[in-house]
């Protein structure tokens, strides 16, 4: 194949894997378009060198994207009340979305040093628990997954909680 022909098909192709076009079809157009017999392992040969952002064509990516961003803006929108809610010298509602919370059930299971629930700043909820060794942990989790930066509030909450 020349030069020139394999450019008019990586413009074409670029073109219609950013509609959102898969590789099968976009094989079947290609080898119509341009008369040619390409394979499916040369198509994705070709898409492979375009540069193209994989996950701006991608649903799934889209939607987790726009849910982390949801997320994020929810919990910017919760740290602006809190520090306001600080200024003004109100505590923070203890259910207050965005915030972490902790409770501690006051008999625990044998073998247990310390257990209760917690509520995620996602809405997330799981029974938490410190054993003997003083390794935590957390089971019966309600939600999603929490998040990094979720897991690092819980933390912080659970050492305030049992000081």
């Amino acid at each position: 194949m020349d030069k020139e022909l394999e450019q008019q098909i990586a413009a074409f192709m670029s073109e219609e894997l950013a509609k959102g076009t898969g590789l099968s079809q976009l094989q079947n157009m290609v080898n119509e378009k341009f008369n040619t017999h390409l394979t499916y392992m040369e198509i994705r040969i070709i898409a492979s060198e375009l540069q193209i952002d994989w996950n701006a064509t991608d649903p799934k990516a889209i939607a987790a994207a726009k849910e982390k961003a949801k997320k994020e803006e929810e919990a910017r929108k919760a740290e602006e009340e809190a520090r306001l809610a600080a200024e003004n010298g109100e505590a923070p509602a203890a259910d207050a979305p965005g915030k972490c919370s902790v409770t501690v059930n006051k008999v625990n299971p044998p073998g247990i040093f310390a257990s209760g629930t917690v509520t995620f700043s996602g809405g997330s909820t799981a029974d938490w628990y410190v054993d003997q060794t003083g390794r935590p942990g957390i089971s019966n989790l309600k939600g999603d997954q929490p998040t990094q930066q979720e897991a690092e509030e819980f933390m912080m909450e659970l050492q305030k909680v049992l000081r």
